[in-house]
Parts: structure tokens; C-alpha cells; sequence
């Protein structure tokens, strides 16, 4: 993998942007930089969790293990975003596993040394306690479309949000379909379903794993008029 800075990567994070320099130099001794290539695993269901860790490059997903085999997707961690934070807080293992979708760099700031910092910095306290508050308020509003939005309007409330996320009409998926499937909460059979109705409707085109969008505001008004049981 590229030869990075640690300390740049640092400073530029959110979170440490108002360090100290000695508490700054402190804790740039205890971070650990870990290289995963695609497919390998962060940590398993059931370990304990260590720290938190910030994505550098790459991304993560978080699955909850299935003995038939079709774990669910909880949730996708991107370059910029952490992981691991709320269970170093609980001391609990952890109930899902966080595998490498792509070759990935991640910084590991061990418990202790993050409580230590949190002790010192109540500003740092209070950004750390607003992103916990943002990754719960994400979680309540998945439950909010999977309660209140049918399989139709999920898909395409997805294909929104990447081709957002990306900053393009020709949106690259990032998970397998029968993954993204399970993000969403819908059956493979179904996602397949709504993306051929779509295509029908000539409000996409699909090739393999690109997804092209004619018109963010004609997919968005029909996302809007979609019979209840689309």
C-alpha cells in the first residue's frame, strides 16, 4: 500500500483538528496504522473491542454473521468515517464482524489512549459525543425507511444517496447485489426486481455493476408517486 504520513493524517482528521501539541504528540505515539487487503477481517463477532479506528482509505462493512450464510449488512464505514467507538465506550465484544470490501488503511487509537485524550479535551469530548449522535440518528432513520418506505422507494432512495456520494450519474456499486440487498432489507430476487422495473421505465441503465441514472429529479418524483405496494 502507499507510504503515508501518520501525522498528517492526523491533523487532518475532524477529531484532532484542536489538540494540543503536547496531548497531539502524546497520542500520535500510541496510533497504530493496519493495512487490510480486500476480503480480510478487522475484527470477528464476539472479540472485544480494543479502540477506534478511522478509515484512511478503502471501506469497511459491518455484517452480523449468519449460519446460513446470508449475513446482514449493518452498515458501510467510508474513508473519513470510524468504527469501533460506542463498544470501547460499553467494554462489550463486539455483536458483528468488520471485514475490507477493498484494500483498506485504517488508524487504531487504543482505548486507553483515546479515554485519556477525551479526559483532557472536553471539546474533543463533545465532537466524538455528536458523531455517536450522527451514527445513531443514521440507524434510526434506516429503521424509518424500512418501517415507513417500500422495496421500490429504498432501492432508489439508495441510488440517490450513491450517486450523491460519488458525485456522478454513472454510480459504481460498492457491495455485490445480494448485499446491497441486505442493506437495504430486501430480498436479491426483489432488488432485481426493482431494478429491471426501473430500467422499464427508462430511469436507469444498468451494466454488471454500474449503474447509470438518466435524471436524479425524474428518479426522485418517481420514487415520490410509487403505488404503496411498488
Amino acid at each position: 500500500m502507499t507510504k503515508i504520513n501518520l501525522l498528517d493524517l492526523l491533523q487532518n482528521h475532524a477529531l484532532f483538528r484542536h489538540v494540543s501539541v503536547e496531548d497531539f504528540s502524546e497520542l500520535q505515539k500510541e496510533v497504530v496504522k493496519i493495512e487490510l487487503h480486500k476480503g480480510a477481517m478487522l475484527f470477528r463477532k464476539g472479540d472485544i473491542a480494543e479502540g477506534s479506528y478511522i478509515v484512511v482509505f478503502g471501506l469497511m462493512k459491518l455484517c452480523i454473521p449468519s449460519s446460513q450464510g446470508n449475513d446482514k449488512v449493518l452498515e458501510l464505514i467510508r474513508a473519513g468515517q470510524s468504527l469501533g467507538e460506542a463498544l470501547m465506550f460499553l467494554e462489550e465484544p463486539y455483536p458483528f464482524y468488520a471485514e475490507a470490501l477493498e484494500n483498506t488503511l485504517l488508524l487504531k487509537i487504543p482505548r486507553h489512549a483515546l479515554l485519556q485524550l477525551l479526559e483532557r479535551s472536553p471539546l474533543i469530548s463533545r465532537q466524538m459525543m455528536a458523531g455517536l449522535s450522527y451514527r445513531l440518528l443514521g440507524f434510526i432513520r434506516n429503521v424509518e425507511r424500512c418501517s415507513l418506505q417500500n422495496s421500490t422507494q429504498r432501492v432508489i432512495d439508495y441510488l440517490l444517496q450513491l450517486s450523491a456520494l460519488q458525485g456522478r450519474k454513472d454510480i459504481r456499486l460498492e457491495l455485490k447485489k445480494h448485499l446491497v440487498a441486505s442493506l437495504l432489507n430486501v430480498s436479491p430476487e426483489t432488488l432485481s426486481r426493482v431494478l429491471h422495473q426501473l430500467m422499464n421505465k427508462q430511469l436507469i441503465k444498468v451494466c454488471g455493476a454500474t449503474i447509470h441514472i438518466d435524471s436524479a429529479e425524474a428518479l426522485k418524483s418517481y420514487q415520490e408517486n410509487v403505488p404503496v405496494f411498488g
